[in-house]
């Protein structure tokens, strides 16, 4: 029985590591063309200005920078169900992997904010990343599906 609850929790933690492992290699990439300015110029987003702000100011008002995100996600996310599910298809699981990565990030620093911690602004940095890396996706997707 104890031989099972191991090798349950080293399940889950082996798993948890190659998650959160693989959502930072995705954001880290980078592509041979960066998209992500046009797509937020275009659609008036501002989550490399707030990336900007959290690096330059640790100490900004994390609050209105968090649902500043927020809503810029929920904006990026309806661009990305716009683009047609052909296109999508060869992302597919790195968009499925860094929206629960973001769900994840946006418990993450909730928690870390409510106990004050330091952590709450890589988390809020994290989310800015994924929101530019899905804003790049909407562009490479826009020009490639253009190009044809």
């Amino acid at each position: 029985m104890s031989f099972s609850i191991l090798l349950i929790g080293l399940s889950v933690a082996l798993f948890a590591y190659w998650f959160r492992y693989s959502c930072l290699l995705i954001l880290r990439t980078q592509t041979p063309e960066d998209f992500s300015g046009a797509v937020s110029r275009e659609n008036g987003l501002s989550f490399d200005l707030v990336k900007r702000q959290i690096e330059a100011t640790g100490d900004a008002n994390l609050a209105e920078l968090y649902a500043s995100l927020e809503r810029e996600y929920a904006v990026v996310n309806s661009l990305l169900d716009q683009i047609s599910p052909s296109s999508q298809s060869e992302n597919l699981l790195e968009i499925k992997l860094l929206r629960a990565n973001f769900r994840v990030t946006q418990l993450w620093f909730r928690l870390s904010h409510t106990f004050g911690l330091r952590s709450s602004i890589s988390a809020l940095s994290e989310m800015a990343d994924t929101i530019g890396h899905f804003a790049n996706t909407c562009g490479q997707q826009t020009c490639s599906g253009a190009a044809v």
